[in-house]
């Protein structure tokens, strides 16, 4: 029977840090798919070599910005 007592060894080292990796992680996801539509929906005529270079280029600097 458990007195209550639990094993610190299981829990994350910093449960804060783990939280604010992925509200990071999920915001840039939403990024991503928000740069999309926008060049889906201003830019469907440009070539699509173009519109991946602009995406690439958009990864970068958010992962720069770190």
């Amino acid at each position: 029977m458990s007195d209550g007592n639990f094993n610190r060894a299981l829990l994350p080292k910093n449960e804060l840090s783990a939280g604010i990796r992925a509200g990071k992680s999920q915001m840039r996801s939403k990024a991503e798919r928000a740069l999309l539509r926008i060049l889906d929906e201003y830019f469907s005529n440009t070539d699509a070599t173009t519109r991946q270079s602009i995406h690439y280029r958009f990864m970068q600097l958010l992962r720069d910005s770190q």
